[in-house]
């Protein structure tokens, strides 16, 4: 990419701000409840920024969906989202604040019992890894400076644990209310300069594939639902959970996430839409694109010009880093407050919790660096950890919510890992047996995600009625 030394400038000065926020904002924690969740202060302004920014990391992953497949990134990645946001919001939100706990594996031990902690800390580990984001950012920084793709994924993750590691949470928030307001001016600015360099939709009706232009891009029924179901990921996703806890009040949550929608609706809109023209200007010859996953860096630096192109530059690196810094905060409180703290140091202070946080948060980013080797999609590492991690807590998270009769905790410890290890026995036998265009052949021709649900959910509920007569 040709970027400006103003458009590096501006690059840089974000940079400069989250330094300064990293720095200052360690004077306000005095209590692991700060560390953790702000002192559970959240306004309603900070959490819509910091709900928003956080949950939408993945700008390049949906930039490689648009991009290959058109509309149906809207379908998959935004409405069938909207839809259980709205649930959340309606039916969980004000829950989860009133519990005033501060974790999904704390949820689960007051369902039923420790080791329903212990193994659901596990599975949220796993969904709450930024390796999607952390591969991101080496993809971003690689372009932008010329350098590897594994040098840029070690300065961005070093930036992060600098500032997660001094203000926890407070830094998270106070970095998300900037990540939000450049991830959302850098995406606006993109649609009309695009509109005005080729066109309206006659452009896009004259080169793209006529399933690009279909709601459902061609892609089967039960593709389309898979992606459906995976967006059940936000009724077991950390971040909404955490921050919920640390809302100021019970009403702020519902009102908050209904707000966010408006704002994912309309990033949602841009996103799809500049993907769709990245692929058209490539079908017509007007665009050089390296990869579907770089399509947004390639359609920005050919439509903005120098100042606009350092804002949405800024405002891609923000969205990615919104996610990155959360993500490993969460995992590390997986590690300290769920495992260390809930199971194997239950006495331990404040002091050394906090203490085994921070060295989780390096522990988190570590093992996001070894994960995101293994990947060269980030679609692909949506699709597989959110399989796993859905499978695994969906089924128990819900009965606890909704079901107030007696719960077994076997059946809970059961469920998790039966749903978890049954959607990925099938991603495995899928992985080994690829057609012709290298998609995976799964049994019965069944998405993971069904059986390892389905499992869940039986073992579950068998389970749960032979212990419970057991005990009269």
């Amino acid at each position: 990419m040709e970027i400006s030394l103003i458009d590096y400038g501006i690059i840089g000065f974000y940079f400069v701000l989250l330094f300064v926020i990293g720095y200052v904002v360690k004077k306000k924690v005095h209590g692991i409840t700060d560390y953790f969740l702000a002192g559970r202060r959240l306004t309603l302004p900070i959490f819509v920024a910091t709900l928003v920014s956080t949950w939408y990391g993945g700008l390049l992953g949906v930039g490689e969906l648009s991009f290959n497949y058109g509309l149906v990134n809207w379908l998959t990645q935004g409405f069938f989202w909207y839809l259980v946001y709205l649930f959340f919001a309606l039916f969980l939100a004000n829950r989860i604040r009133k519990s005033n706990l501060y974790t999904i594996p704390d949820q689960l031990e007051r369902f039923y019992d420790k080791k329903s902690r212990f193994v659901g800390a596990i599975f949220n580990f796993i969904m709450v890894t930024p390796a999607p984001y952390i591969f991101s950012l080496g993809i971003i920084f690689s372009i932008f400076f010329g350098c590897e793709a594994w040098l840029g994924i070690l300065f961005g993750t070093i930036f992060i644990i600098f500032y997660t590691i001094r203000g926890g949470f407070f830094a998270d928030i106070y970095t998300d209310f900037l990540q939000f307001l450049f991830m959302m001016i850098g995406v606006a600015l993109i649609i009309p300069f695009t509109i005005q360099k080729y066109g309206g939709l006659d452009f896009l009706m004259v080169n793209l594939p006529s399933t690009h232009l279909t709601i459902t891009g061609g892609w089967t029924t039960q593709m389309i639902l898979v992606w459906g179901l995976l967006a059940f990921w936000t009724l077991v996703d950390p971040g909404f959970y955490q921050r919920c806890y640390a809302a100021k009040d019970d009403r702020i949550p519902r009102k908050g996430i209904l707000i966010a929608i408006v704002f994912w609706l309309l990033f949602d809109i841009c996103t799809t839409f500049t993907g769709m023209y990245a692929a058209a200007a490539y079908n017509a010859g007007l665009l050089s694109v390296e990869s579907a996953a770089t399509s947004y860096l390639s359609i920005a630096s050919s439509v903005l010009p120098p100042v606009l192109l350092g804002i949405f530059l800024t405002g891609l690196i923000a969205t990615v880093m919104s996610t990155v810094d959360s993500f490993t905060l969460l995992g590390a409180m997986n590690i300290s407050h769920d495992l260390y703290k809930g199971i194997f140091r239950p006495n331990s202070t404040e002091k050394q919790e906090m203490k085994m946080t921070k060295i989780s948060i390096v522990i988190t980013a570590g093992f996001a660096l070894v994960i995101a080797l293994f990947f060269d999609s980030i679609v692909a590492m949506w699709y597989t950890l959110g399989t796993i991690g859905i499978a695994a807590l969906l089924v128990p998270i819900l009965v606890g919510f909704f079901y107030n009769g007696r719960k077994s905790s076997l059946a809970s410890v059961l469920s998790m890992i039966a749903g978890a290890g049954t959607s990925l026995f099938w991603l495995i036998t899928g992985y080994m047996n690829l057609d012709s265009w290298g998609w995976p052949q799964y049994y019965y021709g069944l998405e993971p995600l069904y059986p390892g649900l389905m499992m869940s959910l039986i073992i579950f509920v068998i389970v749960n009625i032979i212990h419970m007569r057991r005990m009269g």
